[in-house]
């Protein structure tokens, strides 16, 4: 993957023109499974058939299972090809062991596949935590952020699958959901709310990794050393000193309506 990638078509750079207040959700994939998969929602929550029709409702902390065998899902004694299950607003849903925020899609595909739908600000609130030490200086978690951010975007328009844009492991970016935020990396994604590396008019593949050596093995020496971000936010480089340093070309950009 050439750092430098042009996908045209970007928000703020493209033809996809959003409403003032709009978000842009990412599509997560978290897990597929064969057998049942706990569920679970801290409010009250919802779960919706494929024409949109409410078809039961989940009490706060009720434990459900779920899971899919020719063609359909089964939970709470109904079945059809998928179904979607949300909280109610400010609540998190329950996957197999951890908590979501953003609601999920239960599709019968290999099995039991879960999709987990979730604001891309929100997304980041925990890729930030689990790519990056949540004590670390704010000038490099704000780094991370934008790093994270435009990665993100790059899958939002080029899906690595048809049912979703990215996954959760290291393959793309560590996510972890509700348990690898803190309050330092929310305060990172918020202060650079919507901002997204661009070059030539196109949003940045933007590489990163662990430290120097994986940067230049996998990446040929284009992209972004977490240590060295950290050490030169331990030198007062601000993050967009440190984005300059590891992105040189690019410049910073932001979705049209963040």
């Amino acid at each position: 993957m050439g750092v430098w990638s042009k996908l045209i078509g970007l928000f703020l750079v493209i033809g996809w023109v959003l409403p003032a207040q709009a978000t842009l959700i990412m599509r997560v994939f978290l897990t597929q499974t064969g057998g049942a998969l706990p569920l679970g929602s801290s409010t009250p929550a919802q779960v919706f058939d494929p024409q949109g029709r409410l078809v039961t409702s989940l009490a706060p902390m009720e434990r459900v299972q779920s899971q899919a065998s020719g063609g359909q899902v089964t939970l709470g004694g109904y079945k059809a090809p998928f179904l979607w299950l949300q909280p109610s607003a400010g609540g998190y849903v329950y996957v197999g062991d951890g908590w979501y925020r953003g609601r999920v899609l239960l599709l019968a595909r290999n099995g039991l596949s879960v999709i987990n739908y979730v604001d891309l600000e929100e997304y980041l609130y925990s890729v930030v935590g689990a790519e990056m030490y949540a004590h670390w200086p704010a000038s490099a978690l704000q780094a991370q952020a934008v790093a994270a951010r435009s990665y993100a975007v790059t899958k939002r328009i080029q899906p690595v699958d048809r049912y979703y844009d990215l996954g959760t492991t290291e393959r793309h970016q560590v996510y972890k959901g509700v348990r690898s935020e803190q309050p330092t990396t929310r305060a990172a994604v918020n202060a650079t709310r919507g901002q997204i590396l661009t070059y030539r008019g196109g949003v940045v593949l933007t590489q990163y990794a662990a430290n120097d050596n994986i940067v230049r093995n996998v990446f040929g020496g284009r992209g972004m050393s977490q240590q060295r971000a950290y050490e030169l936010a331990k030198q007062q480089y601000n993050y967009l000193q440190i984005l300059g340093y590891f992105y040189p070309g690019t410049r910073l950009g932001r979705i049209h309506g963040y």
